[in-house]
Order: C-alpha cells, then sequence, then structure tokens
C-alpha cells in the first residue's frame, strides 16, 4: 500500500516536471530559417598554389576542412554554400567554381567562368609574383564575359606566414583598387578571415547591389 502511494507520488512529479519542460519549450522563439534571395555564381581564381582551393574548403567547412597536402585542382572544384546576411533572415547561395591556375587548363576558362556574377581573387603574399598575375587573371576573365567590370573580392592569403611576407599590405590595397575590388587578408590554414570576403559578397547582393 506504501508503495502504490509512493509510486502514484513519482509519476504525479514526472509528469508534472514533463508538463514544465514543455511549457518552457513552448516559451523559447523558434529560429526563423533564412530565406535564399539569390544564388550566383562565383569564380575563385589566381595562380596555382596561392591557396584557392584551401580557402574555399575553409569557408565551405566552416573552418574545419584544411588540405593536409597539396592537389592540383584539375580543371574545377565545385561547391555550394549558403550565407546568412548578417543582421537579416537573407541568404545568399553561393555556387563556387574553384578554377584551376595551371596554363593546360587555359582553353576551358572560359567555360568554368561563363555566367559567373562575381569573382574572388587570391595571391600568396609570400611570391610577389602572384599578385601580378591577378591583374592579368581579372583581365582575361572580363574578356571572357565581355563586360568592362565584375563585382568581388582579392584576397592576399598566407598572412600568417608573416616572416616571408614579400607583398605589403599597401601594394594589395591599391592592386584592389585599380580593379575596384574590396581587399582582404586571409589565412587558409589557420582559418582567419576566410569567410570574410563571401560575407561581404553576400551583402552586396542582398542589397540589390549586384544582379544574381
Amino acid at each position: 500500500m506504501l508503495e502504490g502511494k509512493h509510486g502514484n507520488a513519482h509519476r504525479r512529479e514526472a509528469g508534472s516536471a514533463r508538463w514544465r519542460w514543455s511549457r518552457a519549450r513552448a516559451a523559447v522563439p523558434m529560429e526563423k530559417p533564412a530565406k535564399i534571395v539569390a544564388r550566383p555564381k562565383i569564380v575563385i581564381i589566381g595562380d596555382p598554389a596561392v591557396g584557392k582551393t584551401s580557402l574555399t574548403q575553409m569557408f565551405h567547412s566552416n573552418g574545419q576542412r584544411f588540405p593536409k597536402a597539396y592537389t592540383m585542382t584539375c580543371g574545377v572544384d565545385f561547391s555550394v554554400k549558403a550565407v546568412t546576411v548578417p543582421g537579416t533572415h537573407e541568404a545568399i547561395e553561393f555556387h563556387c567554381f574553384d578554377v584551376g591556375g595551371q596554363d593546360i587548363f587555359e582553353e576551358t576558362f572560359g567555360s568554368y567562368c561563363e555566367g559567373a556574377k562575381a569573382v574572388v581573387l587570391v595571391y600568396d603574399v609570400t611570391r610577389g609574383h602572384t599578385l601580378e598575375a591577378c591583374g592579368n587573371w581579372y583581365a582575361k576573365l572580363l574578356e571572357v564575359l565581355n563586360v568592362d567590370g565584375l563585382p568581388g573580392a582579392l584576397v592576399a592569403n598566407k598572412v600568417d606566414l608573416r616572416e616571408r611576407t614579400a607583398v605589403n599590405r599597401q601594394q594589395g590595397q591599391q592592386m584592389a583598387g585599380s580593379m575596384h575590388l574590396s581587399y582582404f587578408e586571409t589565412s587558409a590554414l589557420d582559418g582567419h578571415a576566410t569567410d570574410e570576403p563571401f560575407i561581404e559578397l553576400a551583402k552586396a547582393f542582398a542589397s540589390g547591389g549586384m544582379a544574381s
């Protein structure tokens, strides 16, 4: 008899606890999912071994996937990621084309870049000629797309290698300004700022400043 009373009490207490937990859960507002408002194609280009693929993979994996060994991109690597625009419930779904920088892919460069709405140009701060090459890459892209300009970003990668830096910030900013691109400094190795170029591009697309 005593066990029955105690059992009933425990059941009532457990039921009350479940009811309180259910009410508390219901009181927490559900976060509204971001609405995808654009799906632009974006090309990531630059000389070989500047870190294009590492940058793209770190961005795509939220900083969780840095390649342990260098592997040449054979033609193009494709990935998709949605970026929520800060302070809004809108998102931009980027279709990223990481284009191989070797000369052997020059004939297919145009087909990989066709339809691009924005560009991320990447150079290696430890190799000055890779910054100079970005001007050539950008000119080639504009020729392929038959446009006068394209929105995007110039990314100074490998800034973690400070003791080996061959290109200073001012040089990178001047190059970015000449192409009317935003300038960013990143380290794909430690994940520093690898998402910032894409967040800024997402803001621009969401504001209507770019066609998608």
